[in-house]
């Protein structure tokens, strides 16, 4: 019989996966399934498994969880949310596509939480999923969250609604909206809270969803389920446009943002400026990063460590540009992503686009709404 896998590490908000800029790491090691996790506090949940993408350029990069948003592979933020929280124990659910993560989430010196990789040989669905998580928990209480999404809702409000309520389980939703009148429907934002007594309702093979599955089988058995209405949705990387949107999204709320205001804001996910960052202007730009004096900026722009902005250039936010990436004389960057190494070349334009890892988009060439992969290689976004 197929059974999980199970690696557990400590990691924490200053470990690689969390701070700007992570490299690759070496894998952790094996360790028992069930004693692996201990405490009667709540335990995380992270779905992190990754299946076959439509076959487009931003598909083949890196798994979701993974790509750099604001220069931080997207999981750490659901790691963050946690840890900020008080959360000392989480597993990460992911299966034979997540093999980059695994490698990833690694030991790491000082304060932090334990974190336990979960593989699931076969689809499980997000259910199964948190079913194969808790039997590595002697915990009672779950909170699950979607690898590829950034959680924006405050966890301790919802864990004391939650215990207040005496339910089996809490779905997170939101208000949909249109032109700031609310429509009535609720959206689930991909996060919730389970007692114990929920996921072992989830038969311990095949796959098994929650919302198609899970909810209306504790319905039937008269559990309760309710519904924690938050004001924010949770932002979702489902392709290259919602990476986008997503990447603009956290630029945005990094380099506007003021740590006072911060710390009195609910879910604030650690938007004071990060550590090497200086704010000039609208930027947030790296101590060991070059920029031209010339170089024109507007709106939110992140400007990672080694990287350079030669003269005449002209970066128009939100956008991020990456570690050790070159944007040549006269090139214009407008609201794109340029990720590690890149180079965008002299007079090119790059708008709407994702410049990936040790990609060059040519000089003099139009890059608009596309991925560039390689060289001289690209292809429509949408």
């Amino acid at each position: 019989m197929l059974q999980s896998r199970l690696h557990i590490q400590t990691i924490g908000a200053n470990s690689a996966i969390a701070r700007l800029d992570p490299v690759h790491l070496h894998s952790p090691s094996i360790m028992p399934s069930r004693q692996a996790l201990s405490s009667t506090q709540p335990t995380g949940i992270v779905l992190a498994g990754t299946h076959t993408w439509a076959s487009t350029q931003f598909d083949s990069l890196l798994p979701r969880q993974l790509v750099p948003v604001a220069h931080r592979p997207l999981i750490s933020y659901g790691l963050s949310w946690l840890e900020q929280a008080g959360v000392e124990r989480v597993v990460v659910c992911g299966n034979r596509g997540t093999g980059p993560l695994r490698s990833l989430l690694r030991s790491h010196d000082g304060f932090g939480m334990q974190v336990l990789y979960l593989e699931d040989a076969m689809p499980r669905g997000a259910a199964g999923c948190a079913h194969d998580a808790a039997a590595a928990s002697d915990g009672d209480t779950f909170i699950v969250t979607d690898g590829t999404s950034i959680p924006n809702v405050e966890l301790a409000d919802l864990l004391a609604f939650h215990r207040k309520s005496r339910a089996a389980a809490t779905v997170v939703v939101h208000d949909d909206q249109h032109r700031g009148v609310q429509s009535g429907l609720h959206t689930p934002t991909g996060v919730f809270v389970f007692e114990r007594r929920a996921l072992a309702a989830v038969p311990p093979r095949g796959f098994y969803d929650i919302k198609e599955h899970l909810v209306p089988r504790l319905r039937a058995a008269g559990e309760a389920v309710v519904m924690f209405a938050s004001g924010r949705s949770a932002p979702r990387v489902l392709g290259a446009s919602t990476y986008l949107a997503v990447n603009e999204w956290v630029v945005e709320r990094l380099v506007s943002s003021r740590p006072e205001a911060d710390r009195m804001a609910p879910s604030r996910l650690a938007w004071d400026a990060p550590i090497g960052y200086t704010r000039i202007g609208e930027s947030l730009v790296h101590s060991e990063a070059s920029v031209a004096p010339d170089v024109i900026i507007t709106g939110p722009v992140l400007i990672a460590a080694g990287a350079r902005v030669q003269s005449g250039a002209v970066l128009v936010g939100p956008s991020s540009v990456g570690r050790n990436s070159v944007v040549e004389k006269g090139a214009l960057v407008s609201r794109s992503a340029v990720w590690r190494r890149a180079v965008v070349g002299a007079n090119a334009v790059a708008d709407r686009t994702v410049v990936a890892d040790d990609a060059v988009l040519a000089a003099d060439s139009r890059a608009f709404r596309t991925v560039v992969r390689d060289r001289n290689n690209t292809r429509r976004l949408l």
